[in-house]
């Protein structure tokens, strides 16, 4: 799985977790019945960010047919309508998510097993309806068809099916961690926005969705995959449009109005449990005036005593300064020295590679940056010798547990490793020696399957300024 490390503003607690409750009410048990079905993501937020209360008198209640669909707002391309993404691969790791294979795609359409109740009086009446072929102008007799199996027994919490239509929100108790931190950044791979949590024990399994609360009390809806990752506390959205790294236009409409506004809370709903709510203080900074920009070196030679990038910042009077830098997808542990205007000069253990030089400012989104390090090593100064990646004398003092470390996608035979398996491949595939590891493996969801087949692998190796290297591996 790829990760969305990102970093900026930051919250955190020091008090314990307490609980408190997440309704007003509680409706009780006699006069409803209970059915998990799928919920599209309209209808599944329409109640939280509009803060919708189950009705009263839930003994008298009837279907109101012709009620018009309050959701219909929210069902427009760019609001909550499904996610499209270009590739099916992963479906299957958002079980909580109402997904279909399209073409060589797929869509989410919203959430899989969403407790339901409805009043005993307005289910019966809904159900004659649908037997005698009727209409309605909502989407209740949609929902109640979706009920083919209820029970009396009330679940930890649940949305209440109202007789217009429309799902209340969540029934139930919210536990709030008090030890969650929250960070934001504007610069990411898959929104204008990410946003990062730590210290939180979540499971994609059964978070359901995710709320973003701001300081004037509005709420905002997330959506899997194109605001959920697989890892749930890397949550991501866009205000205007945008496209991800793996070519999906990101949905912005029902965010556009969050620059400049402070996030408050993140409420995480989760399946059959209580749900988890994270103070925050993270502030979504507004969009650069145009004319702001960052311009500089493209590429540069690797020195080892520390290697020196020229960058040019042309921002008015707006202080922005250098908040991190980016490595192989992920925030570089290392300081740089930022001593001289217009110079970030790297460390001596920041090897040749593509960096990402992030700079930020209060007030307006991240300016940013990237730089080739080049190595200056030539086609047939890596070698593969005795089983093992071998290095030729060179100026730069590059070795082979530096050029292994740089490896961002390889090829092994017909087998293709990229993304987050293609940036490990140089620590799975070999030892910090450069000698190869002829017994090693990837996991995947089919359980772990060996890199190098038995006999002769061909192999190709690609570093960010490092010639592309070829070899055979015989196992």
């Amino acid at each position: 799985t790829e990760s969305k490390s990102e970093s900026k503003a930051e919250s955190k607690s020091d008090a314990t977790a307490e609980q408190t409750k997440a309704a007003a009410s509680n409706i009780g048990n006699a006069d409803y019945v209970y059915a998990k079905i799928n919920v599209p993501y309209a209808d599944y937020y329409y109640g939280e960010v509009n803060n919708i209360a189950p009705e009263e008198n839930p003994a008298s209640l009837k279907a109101n047919l012709t009620a018009p669909d309050a959701v219909k707002d929210l069902r427009a391309a760019g609001q909550y309508d499904s996610v499209s993404s270009v590739t099916a691969q992963k479906m299957k790791s958002f079980p909580v998510a109402d997904s279909e294979a399209v073409g060589q795609g797929s869509q989410y359409k919203g959430v899989v097993g969403v407790n339901v109740a409805i009043s005993k009086s307005l289910y019966e009446d809904a159900k004659k309806a649908i037997e005698e072929k009727k209409t309605s102008e909502n989407a209740l007799l949609t929902l109640v068809g979706e009920m083919t199996t209820t029970t009396d027994t009330t679940p930890t919490e649940y949305k209440v099916l109202n007789s217009d239509g429309t799902l209340s929100k969540t029934v139930g108790n919210v536990t709030k961690d008090n030890k969650a931190k929250a960070e934001i950044t504007s610069t990411s791979k898959y929104g204008n926005y990410q946003i990062d949590l730590s210290d939180i024990n979540l499971d994609i399994k059964n978070v359901q969705g995710v709320l973003l609360e701001t300081d004037d009390g509005k709420k905002y809806g997330l959506e899997h995959l194109e605001n959920i990752w697989v890892k749930p506390a890397e949550l991501a959205f866009a205000v205007e449009a945008f496209k991800e790294n793996h070519g999906n236009d990101v949905d912005y409409l029902r965010y556009a109005d969050m620059q400049g506004k402070t996030i408050k809370k993140i409420t995480y709903l989760l399946a059959d449990a209580d749900d988890i709510e994270v103070d925050t203080s993270l502030y979504v900074t507004k969009k650069a005036p145009d004319g702001y920009k960052l311009t500089g070196d493209e590429k540069v030679n690797y020195a080892a005593d520390g290697t020196k990038i020229n960058y040019k910042l042309e921002t008015a009077d707006t202080k922005y300064k250098l908040s991190r830098i980016v490595y192989k997808n992920s925030n570089v542990k290392w300081t740089a020295d930022t001593s001289t205007d217009g110079v970030v000069k790297l460390p001596k253990e920041a090897g040749p590679g593509k960096y990402q030089l992030i700079f930020s400012s209060d007030t307006y989104n991240d300016l940013s940056m990237t730089v080739t390090v080049d190595s200056g090593l030539k086609e047939g100064d890596i070698k593969f010798e005795n089983n093992a990646i071998v290095i030729a004398d060179n100026a730069q003092k590059i070795d082979a547990k530096m050029y292994l470390d740089g490896i961002n996608s390889a090829k092994v035979n017909d087998t293709e490793y990229k993304g987050g398996k293609g940036r490990s491949f140089g620590k799975n595939a070999f030892n910090e020696d450069g000698s190869v590891k002829l017994d090693a493996a990837t996991k995947g969801d089919d359980g772990e399957k060996p890199i190098f087949a038995s006999g002769k692998n061909t192999v190709t190796l690609k570093a960010d300024g490092y010639p592309d290297f070829t070899f055979e591996v015989n196992k």
